[in-house]
């Protein structure tokens, strides 16, 4: 090969070494994100719900085991995956607002540019502190008179702000399960309390109308006031419903 094509082959070759070198930033930022959510302007990759029920008082040992539980799965969170922790009490509002709605926007720094400390400060202070912050509401229980269990559900499964483009979908519900309000009960003794029928027909209803169908449901049940007996009764009713309608469901207990 004559002597300039090897000086047009190395000026190439330069060239797209220079370019490699430029484009390296912008690559190990990762993608473009909205500044209020981290998740990546095309959307988020999956995501995870905790939905807890807050109408009973809990023991601290079980306030501390749902710290974990929380604190679990955000360490364990993916990249690009959104994370939202719901809570709600016995005055049931459509529509309540998350106490937390974000994506892990994972550690793209690289040794090799700007400062990995402090990208990954900036990491936390995005995502780590208002996880911190909403562990501190939610290990602190309420109290009322109803726990309107399905229509949380039914709200937060519904909601556009909550499906996803790509990836699956995750909720964790935290309760005692002992649902208690006009549409079913599993207190007293009134016609329609603690009968299973009713329980399957609102389940079903709600879980069809809200597309909680596509997501997949694990149940954290929490002992709260209640003895062992009541809790039993409970997750017997729920899951005969769950399995006349085919749902699949994760159930342990918090």
């Amino acid at each position: 090969m004559k002597t300039e094509n090897w000086a047009i082959v190395a000026s190439v070759l330069a060239g797209l070494g220079l370019v490699g070198f430029f484009a390296a930033p912008s690559l190990l930022r990762g993608p473009p994100r909205d500044q209020e959510t981290l998740c990546p302007k095309t959307g988020p990759v999956g995501h995870t719900l905790i939905l807890v029920d807050k109408s009973d008082p809990w023991s601290e040992v079980q306030a501390k085991r749902l710290k974990a539980l929380v604190k679990q799965v955000g360490d364990e969170l993916p990249t690009d995956r959104m994370l939202s922790i719901y809570v709600f009490n016995d005055v049931f509002e459509p529509g309540f607002p998350s106490l937390v709605s974000l994506c892990n926007p994972g550690k793209t720094a690289s040794e090799l540019i700007g400062n990995p400390r402090r990208e990954y400060v900036k990491w936390v202070e995005k995502f780590g502190r208002p996880l911190d912050e909403a562990l501190t509401v939610l290990t602190q229980p309420g109290k009322g008179n109803q726990s309107p269990i399905v229509e949380a559900i039914g709200d937060v499964a519904s909601r556009r702000e909550n499906r996803v483009p790509t990836g699956d979908r995750k909720i964790l519900l935290v309760s005692d399960m002992l649902q208690n309000s006009n549409q079913f009960t599993m207190f007293g003794n009134a016609a329609g309390a603690r009968d299973p029928e009713r329980l399957r027909r609102l389940l079903g209803k709600v879980w069809q109308d809200s597309g909680a169908a596509g997501w997949e449901l694990s149940v954290h049940q929490v002992q709260g006031v209640y003895d062992a007996a009541r809790l039993e009764q409970a997750a017997a009713l729920w899951k005969q419903a769950f399995q006349k309608l085919a749902i699949n469901v994760n159930w342990d207990r918090l």
